[in-house]
């Protein structure tokens, strides 16, 4: 998974099992995502609202890229559903839905190299849960 879409599934928990059913046991699961640091400011100038840090709200947002179309296309987008978490709440669902944590990096925002703008995890899902599963 890659380049930020984690915010559009609104059950961390739900699409975390998921990547561990899809995945064969000891199968690596590489998440490279956008930081949830960009919950408090538009770090990445995606134009989406500033909010709590902790914040559990969804909210609406443009569809990814509109804001390269013109005005007029772009008000006759429909919106989607956006939920942003905390890094707690994504690195928990990941440990809670069969997987051990090999690695995690946060890395700079290309705005701003201040401020984490992406994070990477890579995790192995775990042998055991699948053996437990079927036996």
């Amino acid at each position: 998974m890659e380049g930020g879409v984690l915010h559009y599934f609104h059950d961390m928990d739900a699409f975390m099992n998921i990547m561990s059913i899809l995945l064969k046991p000891e199968g690596t699961m590489i998440c490279s995502d956008f930081h949830p640091f960009t919950k408090i400011a538009d770090f990445l100038e995606f134009r989406t609202p500033a909010m709590d840090y902790f914040s559990t709200e969804i909210f609406e947002a443009e569809m990814p890229h509109a804001r390269f179309l013109e005005k007029e296309i772009r008000e006759k987008m429909p919106k989607c559903s956006l939920r942003k978490y905390t890094l707690s709440e994504i690195i928990n669902s990941v440990l809670r839905n069969g997987f051990v944590l090999k690695r995690f990096d946060e890395h700079p925002a290309w705005t701003d190299s201040r401020v984490p703008g992406e994070f990477t995890i890579v995790a192995i899902k775990e042998a055991i849960k699948e053996a437990l599963a079927h036996g």
